[in-house]
């Protein structure tokens, strides 16, 4: 009997102990995020992958990367921000390339959209990367803007101006303009 009192007092400490010890914390994937963390969204990016496509032989063919920024009513400056800024290190290693690095990650100067079109001005881009006045590297150049914008944007079309204008730009790439496009109309342009 006393055996029984003995255990009994134990097992009546444990529990006692036991209430009072602090419960176990729950891994961080469940636990609540701090108040003062900031909230972000997920933006695609495209860049070209020699990887992916070992052959190049599309020239436009691109392919996405995630990249999260911080949250915001406007998903297409965000996304080419990143698209200017080019390819992590991280990126590069596994295959994607693009005209845009470093040296143009300031280049946005506006990017908005206006009913089913995304109005991107860059800063002057041409002494930079001169070499996306080719066919190829204007076809990459125009792949790369053109469907991060229009996914980000949620806009089928795009147009482009250097500085507000927009006859720069298609000439740098060699491209003009004609009756048969509004690319050259600097009016959304204007500031």
């Amino acid at each position: 009997m006393v055996g029984q009192a003995r255990w009994a007092a134990i097992l009546a400490a444990m529990v006692l102990l036991g209430a009072c010890a602090p419960a176990p914390v729950a891994p961080s994937a469940t636990a609540s995020p701090s108040p003062s963390a900031a909230p972000s969204m997920t933006v695609l990016v495209y860049f070209g992958n020699s990887v992916l496509d070992p052959g190049a032989n599309d020239c436009a063919r691109v392919f996405a990367v995630t990249r999260t920024v911080p949250a915001g009513t406007d998903g297409l400056t965000p996304a080419l921000q990143e698209l200017l800024a080019g390819p992590t290190p991280a990126e590069a290693a596994q295959g994607y390339h693009s005209w845009f690095s470093a040296a143009t990650a300031d280049a946005l100067i506006s990017a908005r959209v206006s009913g089913s079109t995304s109005y991107v001005d860059l800063t002057d881009l041409r002494s930079t990367i001169p070499n996306a006045s080719t066919s190829c590297g204007s076809a990459a150049l125009l792949a790369q803007l053109g469907t991060t914008a229009q996914q980000a944007g949620m806009s089928p079309q795009v147009r482009y101006a250097i500085e507000g204008h927009p006859r720069t730009f298609w000439e740098w790439l060699q491209r003009g303009c004609d009756a048969g496009n509004d690319n050259c109309d600097p009016a959304p342009f204007s500031r």
